[in-house]
């Protein structure tokens, strides 16, 4: 089997690009299958990466067809932005086509939703298109001409990442195309981590600085129960992430430090910025928030659970699906401070209740978001598509 993966990065900004060089790891070395891989720019940390596992590459310029900013007074300049983009894309796809069209490719397979390129390059080459959306979108993004309808209509599987996405896609789309399958996540086994508490309750939030992941949510949480003496214990907030590069986001990095700073929490609250090695911090975590609006999976999600820590996640989304409320972890109502300020407290009411929550969260995800069973869900499209196309072709 061999197959030309499309990515939308060539970096490693958020989850999707990590999700993706793990699967390409394994299709790789457990399935052997041969993977070429197509980047928007020729440097960048997953160039590097594929180099490292003698993984093929080759980049050309496009940049997605899609925006997921909107009413922010350039509308026009990003409408334009989007058909620039599609013409691009549909430009580059026929020069990539020649290039291609002597490999052998039996499928393309695309990483996210945000560039169409694979598509078409996969159209020119008559062979099947798998895409792997990997999120919501902001509420009134820019889909241009790579709307749900044209997904479907240029794909052969649609890959979701949640019951929760899928559920999305359906309102749009007939649903014979979709697939749901679970993130994996690949991480170093190293057990069940026993934790005790002690006078201070070290509690961390990870991911990009944005207003999507709600940062700011936990810390009024924080300002809440300090405020109102609620605990006897020193609690700390540990933020982990950066603010992205785009200058239309960075205000709200910004926003937090402000708010910090008038509520008098700097003693309580710590910016850490992106941090390489989230495992080793987390193993002087106690508790781990994941206040995102409407998590499309939650890669941090499981991530936490495996380094036994207890998670107090939103009720929206994808979250709902990985923590079982009040057995695996606990749910919050999203957008109430108050009612994720009482679950830090139920949390750390109870170490009994708190190490058993914490050990069956870690099993769960032991059972159930591994990186193995997610490249074989994966390996079993591509083979399903392989035996359909062998029989169109007798």
């Amino acid at each position: 089997m061999k197959i030309l993966v499309v990515t939308h990065d060539s970096n490693f900004s958020g989850g999707a690009n990590r999700s993706l060089f793990s699967v390409i790891t394994d299709l790789v070395n457990k399935y052997n299958v041969e993977v070429e891989v197509l980047l928007p720019k020729s440097k960048g940390k997953l160039n590097d990466k594929l180099d490292e596992i003698g993984v093929k590459w080759v980049s050309a310029k496009y940049f997605g067809v899609v925006s997921g900013i909107r009413n922010d007074g350039k509308d026009f300049l990003r409408k334009c932005k989007v058909k620039i983009g599609y013409y691009i894309e549909k430009i580059q796809a026929k020069i990539l086509y020649k290039k291609f069209k002597n490999k052998g490719l039996d499928f393309v397979y695309t990483n996210t939703r945000l560039p169409m390129i694979g598509a078409n390059i996969a159209k020119y080459l008559n062979i099947p298109h798998v895409i792997h959306v990997r999120e919501f979108g902001t509420v009134k993004p820019l889909w241009g001409k790579w709307s749900y309808k044209d997904i479907y209509r240029m794909s052969d599987k649609i890959i979701l990442i949640s019951e929760a996405l899928k559920q999305d896609f359906d309102k749009h789309i007939p649903s014979d195309k979709s697939i749901v399958i679970h993130n994996g996540v690949s991480y170093e086994e190293s057990g069940f981590k026993e934790k005790k508490f002690d006078d201070l309750i070290q509690i961390c939030i990870v991911g990009r600085l944005v207003p999507d992941k709600a940062q700011e949510e936990a810390i009024n949480a924080i300002n809440y129960i300090i405020k109102n003496k609620l605990t006897n214990r020193k609690l700390i907030l540990n933020i982990i992430g950066s603010s992205p590069k785009r200058s239309h986001l960075n205000w709200y990095a910004e926003k937090l430090y402000k708010k910090v700073d008038e509520l008098g929490l700097n003693n309580n609250v710590i910016f850490h910025g992106e941090i390489s090695d989230t495992k080793k911090i987390r193993e002087s975590m106690n508790i781990e928030l994941v206040c995102s609006i409407c998590e499309t999976f939650g890669r941090v999600t499981v991530e936490a659970m495996r380094s036994s820590l207890y998670v107090i996640g939103t009720n929206t989304g994808g979250t709902p699906e990985i923590i079982e409320d009040g057995i695996t972890g606990v749910l919050y109502k999203q957008g109430d401070f108050i009612d994720l300020a009482n679950k830090i407290l139920q949390a750390i009411s109870d170490e009994n209740e708190y190490n058993l929550v914490r050990k069956n969260g870690y099993n769960s995800c032991l059972d159930n978001f591994t990186m193995s069973k997610n490249v074989k869900q994966i390996f079993d499209v591509f083979s399903s598509l392989e035996k359909n196309e062998r029989k169109d072709k007798i």
